[in-house]
């Protein structure tokens, strides 16, 4: 562990500052390099210019703070925050809602950012699935075999980055899905790729880092 302070500025290197707080206090131009700060909380802080280098901010919370200039793994935050914001959005119309939220909330989107009797709105830290239900007028007329018919015709297909293709395989067809054998699997630009589809035949693409 070694870690040094001076005047608004901490060097933290190979330290665990599990559960940490800090407040009220400037970090300006500060690096925490191989630390641990699960569960940490920064507020009223003054992190301007900071650097944050393999740092563990699971659970971190950071409330009215200046986050100008501060850099983790190179990147800006102010930089990330803006990517955030804008990423990409997606909206699909679905028959029955609740089955596909359960589908894509169970293999791909955790998280429930809004939901509605007529929409659920799923997201990660790279885009938004905003998941329609199709007016009764037009779903009666919408028909859904058993198994689901892909609907490979149209050339819209939903991809989709997982940690494990296999894991995804196995917990499809619970959630009426569907994703295509191993032996269909194929490599691209570094990554293993699979086709599959959704309760409701929609094609879907799995890719996970090879």
């Amino acid at each position: 562990m070694e870690i040094t302070k001076t005047r608004d500025v901490i060097h933290a290197r190979n330290s665990d500052l599990t559960e940490s707080g800090f407040t009220d206090v400037k970090l300006t131009k500060s690096s925490f390099d191989d630390v641990n700060l699960q569960g940490s909380s920064f507020t009223n802080i003054n992190l301007g210019g900071a650097r944050l280098v393999d740092v563990n901010l699971a659970g971190v919370t950071v409330e009215r703070a200046n986050l100008t200039g501060l850099q983790i793994d190179g990147i800006l935050v102010t930089d990330m925050i803006r990517a955030y914001k804008s990423r990409a959005q997606v909206v699909l119309y679905a028959k029955h809602l609740a089955g596909m939220q359960h589908f894509y909330q169970s293999l791909f989107m955790p998280e429930v950012e809004h939901a509605a009797p007529d929409h659920v709105v799923l997201t990660s830290s790279v885009s938004r699935l905003i998941i329609v239900q199709t007016p009764q007028s037009i779903a009666a007329n919408i028909q859904i075999t058993d198994p689901p018919t892909r609907r490979s015709e149209t050339p819209i297909k939903l991809v989709f980055e997982v940690k494990d293709i296999g894991a995804a395989r196995a917990a499809a067809p619970e959630l009426g899905g569907r994703i295509d054998a191993a032996d269909s699997e194929w490599t691209y630009q570094g990554s293993r790729v699979c086709d599959g589809q959704d309760p409701e035949g929609n094609v879907v693409q799995l890719r996970m880092t090879a």
